[in-house]
């Protein structure tokens, strides 16, 4: 192996798409201050199974759903154009995708699953069900979804479990914070985390060769997690279930503080584009 032994050789981080808001409708007692939330999609460089995503950002396609889209553009203005996709970007690179982890099935991050051709799609239960539904209501838009079927194959991740005492190993450490974690690849390369709230059986993932957690959607950003308790009425209704959303935040704060070590990066707040470097 290169890199020291580590299983992921590289992990790259762009932001494709992005969409704005202002900070006073989200939350209460907050001036008015416009965000822009960008949508994060990585690539893991796998010794052995080459180029993964997690996730796949905005595509074009956030404009081509009718009036729905009009509706979603109206409350979340996107931004995106061809060049900021993640397939745009992985043609322009070479780069095969030979897997897709989704976190969850919505526009800003399944815009690109129909762009790729023969790859494994991984994901919890609830969320392929999700993408089967594709129902407007859920934001899940039909016109993202790709055919589940042929060539895309779908993984659907299975549950670790341990029996209690014994030797703590890494994933012993996640399930101490964590309802559910999924070993994506059977490897420990990569671990998949349940963080319910935002969506059910949403999922981030955790990189031990890199010390990082992306955490999804679980929060729009640390600002947001910190002050969830301020949110408004109508982004609380945007979440499937409140109070496990608060629950995963919890979550995450907890494993913050007991692993500061460990960087934790959700989806839309503000990161540093390009190679990831501990």
């Amino acid at each position: 192996m290169v890199n020291g032994g580590r299983q992921i050789n590289s992990v790259t981080l762009y932001a494709c798409g992005t969409c704005r808001n202002n900070v006073a409708t989200v939350l209460k007692g907050e001036k008015r201050r416009k965000v822009f939330f960008p949508a994060l999609v990585a690539r893991l460089e796998h010794e052995t199974l080459g180029t993964v995503l997690f996730d796949t950002g905005y595509s074009t396609r956030i404009y081509n759903h009718g009036i729905v889209s009009r509706i979603y553009n109206l409350v979340n203005p996107t931004q995106v154009k061809d060049e900021d996709t993640i397939s745009y970007k992985m043609k322009s690179e070479g780069c095969k995708v030979n897997s897709i982890i989704l976190s969850h099935p919505h526009p800003d991050h399944i815009g690109c699953l129909k762009d790729f051709e023969d790859y494994t799609l991984l994901a919890t239960d609830d969320c392929i069900s999700g993408l089967k539904r594709s129902k407007n209501t859920e934001l899940v838009f039909s016109n993202q979804v790709p055919e589940l079927t042929g060539g895309v194959k779908i993984k659907v991740l299975e549950p670790l479990s341990f029996a209690a005492g014994g030797e703590e190993t890494l994933p012993s450490m996640l399930l101490k914070h964590f309802t559910e974690v999924y070993d994506i690849f059977g490897d420990g390369s990569v671990y998949g985390i349940r963080l319910d709230g935002h969506t059910k059986g949403q999922m981030g993932i955790y990189i031990p060769d890199y010390r990082l957690m992306l955490a999804a959607d679980a929060s729009w950003g640390h600002f947001f997690a910190e002050r969830a308790d301020k949110m408004r009425f109508l982004p609380r209704k945007l979440q499937n279930d409140f109070d496990s959303y608060r629950d995963s935040i919890t979550r995450i704060r907890a494993f913050e503080k007991e692993h500061p070590d460990i960087k934790v990066i959700y989806s839309h707040e503000e990161f540093a584009e390009g190679p990831y470097e501990q």
